[in-house]
This record gives C-alpha cells, sequence and structure tokens, in this order.
C-alpha cells in the first residue's frame, strides 16, 4: 500500500477533477498545485511544495475528485499511500485522520486566498 514513485521535471502527478484514493509524500524534489478558473480555463498556480510536504488528503479524506493539480517542478521522489492501507494505519492510530483533516482544512483556507 506504500509506492516510491519517481517524476521528472514537468510530469503531471495529480489531474484536477480526477479521482483519488491515495495520498503522497514529497521526499526529494518540489513540486507546484494548480486549479483551474472555470472562467477563463487557464490554470492558475495555488502554491509550491517541496521535500517533506504531503497532498492528495483532501480527496482521501472526502472520496471527491481531485481539487488541483500537481506538476514536478524538479525530478521528484514520493511515497503514495492507498486508502485502505491508510485505513489500516488509523486503526492503530486514529489521531491520524485528525491530522489530516486539520490540514485540508488549513489547506482550504489558504486556497481561498
Amino acid at each position: 500500500g506504500l509506492k516510491l514513485l519517481a517524476f521528472e521535471r514537468g510530469a503531471v502527478i495529480l489531474r484536477e477533477g480526477q479521482p483519488g484514493a491515495s495520498l503522497y509524500m514529497l521526499t526529494s524534489g518540489r513540486v507546484r498545485a494548480f486549479r483551474k478558473d472555470a472562467l477563463s480555463g487557464k490554470q492558475n498556480p495555488i502554491g509550491d511544495l517541496q521535500e517533506g510536504a504531503f497532498f492528495g488528503e483532501i480527496s482521501i479524506l472526502t472520496g471527491q475528485p481531485r481539487t488541483a493539480s500537481v506538476v514536478a517542478l524538479s525530478r521528484c521522489e514520493l511515497l503514495e499511500l492507498d486508502r485502505p492501507t491508510l485505513d489500516e494505519i488509523a486503526k492503530t492510530h486514529p489521531h491520524v485522520w485528525d491530522v489530516l483533516r486539520e490540514f485540508a482544512g488549513k489547506r482550504a483556507v489558504e486556497s481561498e486566498r
């Protein structure tokens, strides 16, 4: 349930609107998140992430499609954690869900700015 993935600069890691049943931890490199403007169709940057960051938590929490696209700014390595594995971890560490919910809430507020 935990996979090591590598992406080259410019690779699309996630696409806004696609289903998402995993979250990602950035172990090396940098990525940029984008959200599509509904009126213009333009991809607007919403933030850069670097080593130690994680993303994809909103879809894994809500079951809703991805809320942003994420592109590699440099060669990246990521750990992908799928929902069944996260459920297993949460059985012994239930606070994991609280941490993810809190983080997702903060990220949603920041992206509205």
